[in-house]
């Protein structure tokens, strides 16, 4: 099983299931743990369950990055996404007023950057079209859903270089942090420490019913 091991090569859609799952308060330790599996591998809940305790626990260590703070990810000039060809806005000049004010709304509506990030990178980038870069409002649906499957190595960074222009890029980034911080550590340590999870382990058979 292949699991992604930095930021970088998480989805934008993995990264929000993993953000949301953190504030998911009716699951147990286990549960949660095997959850976070299924979103990074891409298998299902049973797929995992049907895994090795050992195997569980082994995977879930290989995902310690998400225990650090998200960092400043570099973003490529020019990416394709499904076939369309897509390139950050670099100059701030380049966005008009719609852009601006659609940006402000969505954010205000959620309340945070990461449940919009899709719709935001949709924004944030002009695709090209009959030999020329706009950006192109109709095309706006499709692109978030695009955006949703791209890598954050792809298509992140253009998020912060347009906050950075809006506020504090160094908030921006504590924001993200306060959230990811030593989050899968805790739940290690709260794993550890919880006997049935060691009962678990010991009996090495991935049944968690």
């Amino acid at each position: 099983m292949k699991i992604p091991k930095r930021y970088e090569d998480l989805t934008v859609e993995q990264f929000q299931q993993l953000e949301q799952l953190k504030t998911d308060n009716e699951l147990d330790s286990i549960d949660k743990a095997i959850k976070r599996l299924s979103i990074l591998s891409g298998k299902t809940i049973d797929e995992v369950e049907d895994m090795t305790a050992t195997d569980i626990h082994n995977h879930l260590l290989d995902a310690i990055f998400l225990s650090k703070p998200l960092h400043e990810i570099e973003t490529p000039k020019e990416i394709k996404l499904g076939g369309v060809k897509f390139r950050y806005i670099e100059e701030i000049s380049q966005y008009n007023i719609c852009q601006e004010k659609d940006w402000k709304e969505m954010v205000k509506v959620t309340g945070n950057y990461i449940d919009c990030l899709p719709e935001l990178m949709a924004i944030c980038h002009q695709e090209f079209e009959n030999d020329k870069w706009v950006y192109n409002s109709d095309n706006h649906l499709r692109n978030v859903e695009l955006f949703k499957k791209s890598k954050l190595s792809e298509s992140l960074g253009a998020v912060f270089f347009y906050s950075k222009s809006l506020m504090s890029f160094t908030k921006i980034l504590a924001d993200f942090s306060e959230k990811v911080n030593n989050e899968i550590q805790a739940e290690v340590n709260l794993m550890m420490a919880d006997q049935e999870f060691k009962t678990f382990l010991s009996d090495g058979d991935g049944n968690t019913q």
